[in-house]
């Protein structure tokens, strides 16, 4: 096989998309914010920073393009406001407060995993190892490679984790399986 790596990367991929999926259903928009005791965040928090994540890693730093939430989602994704650039104040903040539409927001978590897919499917072996400037956040610099199976397939399990547990706690059954 001409692209072994990548076709890896993009079953690894679609399936931790495919599992977050299950895993986000059945939570309704009263779920979704409902605010766990202690530190936690609530599901509307978590899974909107995963989303946003994905179509920033993915559009920012692989394709050189605008994230979806600036460009054909401007306005458009269901939350009541993106992700904050501010890691230090605003995000924890953000974390606890945003509210989203879930049914809005999944039209635009499924167009990000479309496009991330899209794009992984589209890379050659020599595309995954080029280098990436992560410099500014503090991250040095990154293969492609690297990038794509740690900061954003590797982001969707811990999620789901963090998800599972909160819906546990609200009486649903967490993981899929």
């Amino acid at each position: 096989m001409k692209n072994f790596a990548s076709h890896i990367l993009l079953n690894q991929l679609k399936a931790a998309h495919a599992a977050l999926e299950q895993t986000m259903e059945g939570v309704t928009d009263e779920v979704a914010h409902f605010m766990p005791p202690g530190k936690a965040n609530p599901i509307a928090g978590t899974y909107a920073h995963l989303v946003f994540s994905e179509d920033m890693f993915i559009h920012n730093f692989l394709m050189n393009t605008k994230p979806l939430m600036e460009a054909d989602f401007k306005g458009k994704t269901g939350a009541s406001e993106i992700q904050p650039i501010d890691w230090q104040v605003a995000y924890p903040k953000w974390l606890k407060e945003v509210k989203l539409d879930l049914k809005q927001f999944n039209e635009y978590a499924k167009r990000v995993f479309a496009e991330s897919e899209t794009y992984l499917a589209s890379l050659t072996d020599e595309d995954l190892k080029k280098e990436i400037d992560m410099s500014a956040f503090g991250m040095g610099t990154r293969k492609v490679y690297e990038f794509i199976a740690n900061l954003i397939s590797g982001h969707v399990y811990p999620i789901m984790g963090e998800i599972s547990v909160l819906k546990g706690i609200q009486g649903l059954k967490g993981y899929p399986f």
